[in-house]
Order: structure tokens, then sequence, then C-alpha cells
């Protein structure tokens, strides 16, 4: 077996994983089979649901760290006074962004499920967050007009009550991210906005063209993580 650490990442609907050199591998969760995994003797794994899978992904390698949210770990201190109710995504995904940008004000948002908001100072310092409903939750929130399509564009005004709903929910969506990206900025003038998520290259023409995109950024925190360990 390869000595390389596998980092894994366990959202709500989807997995990822990948090697240090390696490609970035996107399952859903319904497809998803433990044989898919690269070959290693060490695994790092996030995991914010489906415990029945990470049972499987645990007998599978000789070693397997599963990453538990921590009041203090390098330069990242959280605000929460019991670290344990802030998901270990998060905490990775602020571990990354510090990873990328370690002196500067961060504000760190991860568009999935949920849709969360992190702020770090340039000390590393949490300053706190928000979740709220991410679109497929936005969609379905009301019963007379739900929907399972999570198309996302604007187009203005629309001309029929479904059009209407799905521009709603993505405008009140996009607003509501670009608020929190304008209240940032304008408390920290050398602030960084880094976003990561499975909708990000989508809605990137709605958001301000100074943020930093990331594909994996709770894998970049995994990897981080696993190198601090040593």
């Amino acid at each position: 077996m390869s000595q390389s650490n596998l980092y894994i990442d366990i959202g709500n609907s989807a997995i990822k994983w990948r090697t240090s050199d390696s490609k970035v591998f996107l399952e859903d969760i319904e497809n998803f089979s433990i044989t898919a995994l690269n070959q290693s003797s060490t695994a790092w794994l996030s995991a914010v649901a489906h415990s029945d899978i990470v049972q499987d992904i645990t007998t599978h390698f000789e070693t397997i760290n599963i990453i538990k949210t921590q009041k203090i770990f390098g330069n990242l201190t959280l605000s929460y006074d019991d670290p344990s109710m802030l998901g270990a995504d998060r905490f990775l995904a602020m571990l990354g962004a510090i990873n990328h940008f370690p002196n500067n004000p961060l504000l760190v948002i991860d568009i999935g499920s949920a849709i969360t908001f992190d702020v770090i100072d340039k000390n590393g310092l949490h300053h706190g967050g928000l979740i709220m409903p991410g679109i497929k939750a936005l969609r379905g929130s009301f019963e007379k007009f739900k929907t399972s399509d999570l198309s996302v564009s604007l187009k203005g005004y629309a001309n029929n009550t479904d059009d209407a709903w799905k521009q709603g929910t993505y405008s009140m969506m996009i607003s509501a991210i670009n608020h929190q990206i304008e209240s940032f900025q304008s408390n920290f003038s050398d602030g960084v906005v880094t976003i990561c998520g499975g909708k990000v290259k989508e809605i990137k023409k709605e958001l301000p063209k100074s943020i930093e995109l990331f594909d994996n950024l709770v894998l970049d925190g995994l990897e981080s993580y696993s190198h601090s360990m040593g």
C-alpha cells in the first residue's frame, strides 16, 4: 500500500477525497463505494453526517484520523465556548483559509447544503459566524412552491410562478452572501474573502471580483491539519 495520506471530506450530499499529489475525486453519497478510495495506509477524515460511511471507512485503513473541532489549533482560536458545536467542516475550512492567507483577516464562506460564514482576524481569532439555508433548503422551504430544481441564475423578474420562486430564492441567497461580504470588507479593509462549495463556479458572476474561490478548502484544511500533527 502507498504510504501517502488520504484526505476525505464527507458532506451532507457528497464525498470528496484526494492524496497530496492526486486530483480531487467527487461522488454523490448515494453512489459512493468505499472501493473507489485511493489505497493508503493513513486517512484523515472530516464528516458532518453519514456515520455508516464513516464506520466503513474506519475499518478500511490501518490508521484513521477523524477530525474533531478544537478550541485552539495552530494559529486559529475559536470564539465558541463549546467547540464541539462548530462543525469540523467549518473548522477545517478556516484552517485551509489561514494556510492560504496567514496574515490577513478572513471571511470564510462555504456554500453547501447550508451556507456558513466565519470571520477571523489577522491574529487568527475567530469572531463568530452565521449559518443560513442553502439553495436546496430554500427551494423546498414553502410547500406551495417547493421544487427540486437547483438551477441558479438571475434573469430578472419572472412571468410564471415556478420561475418567480426559483428567481426569488436565488436572489435571496445571493443578496445574503453579498451583504456579508460588504459588511466584512467595511470592517476589515485588508481582509480576504474566501469562498468554497459546490455552487461556487455557477454563482461567482454574481459576487465581487475580489473574492478568492477555492474548490476544496476543507481538504486543504485537512492537509494543513495533518502536517501540523507531524
